[in-house]
């Protein structure tokens, strides 16, 4: 299990990412920050997908 500190920053880190894909005009680029966001949401939350 991740401590509250963890889970902040990954919560941080996942804000800053959905920021910079919606910003992304790099088709290459767009899929490794979607592939991230998915590793992200299911560390903070296992039993549901944000994207």
């Amino acid at each position: 299990m991740i401590s509250s500190e963890e889970m902040t920053i990954f919560i941080e880190e996942l804000y800053s990412l959905i920021q910079d894909y919606k910003r992304c005009d790099d088709t290459n680029l767009k899929k490794q920050i979607h592939d991230e966001i998915l590793v992200l949401s299911d560390i903070i939350d296992p039993n549901t997908s944000i994207i």
